[in-house]
This record gives structure tokens, sequence and C-alpha cells, in this order.
């Protein structure tokens, strides 16, 4: 049986604005930080993830950087994590 091969993700993407969005490593509890909104603000967890996970022209991130974005920059970002085919078996 043929195993499905890998494709490499971008280590990094340039947005809309020309801003540089690289990965970086984020630790468990800057995730689980990231998840502590405030009660009926829990929408707000992904996008505090992204920004635990990114940095934008090699500076750090806050979630406001990440709710100012762009919707298709949005998109952009998440294919540093994620590739096109396994978005579409979502």
């Amino acid at each position: 049986m043929l195993e499905k091969e890998e494709k490499a993700l971008p280590e990094s993407v340039t947005l809309s604005n020309g801003v540089v969005a690289t990965k970086k490593r984020a630790t468990v509890r800057d995730l689980a930080n990231a998840g502590n909104q405030p009660k009926g603000k829990e929408y707000l967890t992904t996008y505090a993830q992204f920004a635990t996970k990114v940095q934008f022209n090699g500076k750090n991130v806050v979630l406001e950087d990440i709710l100012d974005l762009y919707d298709d920059d949005l998109e952009l970002l998440s294919s540093l994590f994620i590739d096109e085919d396994e978005l579409k078996n979502v």
C-alpha cells in the first residue's frame, strides 16, 4: 500500500499588508493560557492560540494583532499549520 506523501508546510507567509508571519514554538502552558478567555468570550481561544504560535516580522503577536487581520490573511496563517487537503477533510 502506498503511503501518502507528506508535503512540507511553509515556515512563513507574507500577509496582504506585507508583514511576514513565521511559525514559532509554543509551550503547552502558553496554549492553555490562551484558552483562558473571559466568560462569554471563549470563541477568542482559537485566535489567541494563533497569537502564541506565530510572529510578525520576528516579533511576538498578541490577540489583537490576529483580530485585526483580514480573513484571507487568517487563511494564510492557517497554511503554516495545516495543508489544503487536510482542510478539505475537516
